[in-house]
């Protein structure tokens, strides 16, 4: 019977066989370091041996299992609130469920319309050859800039000032990353979701919150509120804004088409592309 040569086979068990030689020799001078180093080394050159080095695996870190938001035929503009941070009584406000005062869904939801600028820009650079009248411009990037959202907060009794202090505590934490004692420990502050006006304008955009100011003016009246137990003096108006950057992660940018943007797919896809 004539012998058949598979190249496919062939070249794949040469690929196996390099990829278990490399990763033995790895083990071997791991283990052999350590093995200089006296009996403890040779303790932990054993254990390497015999666990994880093997059977290694890389687990995505995730954050939030549900960061979108919630009700698709409210066109209210809103920050989604990743779960991992709708802990403790305090934001209780803006968390979803039937005990929730204002029920928003997971989300801090602006009470009336804020104003909202956002641009976007395209980069070229300037090349101008020696004696030439006009110079060439050739594309380097695109950028969609920073969005300001400025929003008026009126509050008129305890309920609304409880929504208040919600928002700020939110704001507040939303700019501080996952330091000391917290879990998981070193991630940077989470990413948030914009929605508003419907999906065409403002739809489901990953953003992260660069910076938020408020004031509490000298010349209104306080409304007290208690919250967890706490007496708070809350102004009855007070303006909030907020600066978030869409903020797209480099896989999400890879599946990016312009043709289907032109289109309109993009609309109500996971990217959140604006």
């Amino acid at each position: 019977m004539p012998f058949k040569f598979n190249a496919s086979s062939f070249v794949e068990s040469i690929v196996n066989d390099g990829k278990k030689a490399l990763k033995n020799a790895a083990l071997d001078v791991v283990q052999q370091k350590l093995g200089g180093l006296g009996p403890l080394g040779k303790l932990a050159s054993k254990f390497i041996s015999t666990t994880a080095i093997n059977d290694r695996t890389i687990t995505r870190a995730i954050i939030s299992k549900d960061i979108s938001v919630s009700d698709a035929s409210d066109w209210r503009v809103s920050i989604s609130i990743p779960e991992i941070l709708l802990n403790g009584p305090v934001l209780d406000p803006l968390r979803e469920g039937s005990s929730a005062a204002f029920n928003t869904g997971n989300r801090l939801v602006f009470p009336f319309n804020p104003t909202i600028l956002f641009s976007h820009s395209a980069n070229y650079n300037s090349v101008q050859p020696t004696h030439t009248n006009y110079p060439y411009y050739a594309y380097q990037n695109s950028v969609v800039d920073a969005m300001t959202i400025t929003g008026e907060f009126f509050q008129e009794n305890y309920r609304d000032a409880q929504y208040w202090i919600a928002a700020i505590h939110f704001l507040r934490t939303a700019t501080k990353m996952f330091y000391g004692y917290s879990d998981p420990l070193g991630n940077p502050p989470p990413v948030c979701r914009l929605n508003g006006y419907g999906p065409h304008v403002i739809n489901n955009v990953p953003v992260i919150i660069t910076n938020f100011t408020t004031d509490m003016p000298a010349d209104v009246d306080y409304i007290e509120c208690i919250v967890d137990g706490q007496t708070n003096m809350v102004p009855v108006q007070s303006t909030i804004t907020v600066t978030v950057q869409p903020q797209y992660a480099r896989r999400s940018q890879s599946r990016f088409s312009l043709n289907d943007f032109a289109k309109g797919n993009h609309v109500g896809g996971d990217e959140g592309f604006i």
